[in-house]
């Protein structure tokens, strides 16, 4: 199992959150592995796995956004999920 970093970033829960992080993350050419997003009220967060951490940090402190970290376990599925039926 490889080590990598998620990213969490808390954001508010509104329409339009989501997307400017993406185009943060995007505008920068870093790829998103997994991002899972959680809601309680009007606030929420972003757990983010990607390909380049360092690059997913500057494209996070470009906007001001801000972020935590922490070192997790990469795990893939033995059949990939294109190939289940």
């Amino acid at each position: 199992m490889a080590k990598t970093k998620q990213l969490t970033v808390p954001c508010e829960n509104r329409p339009g959150t989501l997307a400017f992080v993406a185009k943060a993350l995007g505008d920068m050419k870093v790829n998103g592995v997994n991002f899972l997003t959680t809601t309680s009220g009007a606030e929420g967060s972003g757990q983010l796995l990607v390909d380049t951490a360092n690059k997913a940090k500057q494209a996070l402190e470009g906007p001001g956004l801000s972020y935590s970290e922490a070192d997790v376990l990469r795990v893939a599925p033995r059949t990939p999920l294109h190939a289940r039926s």
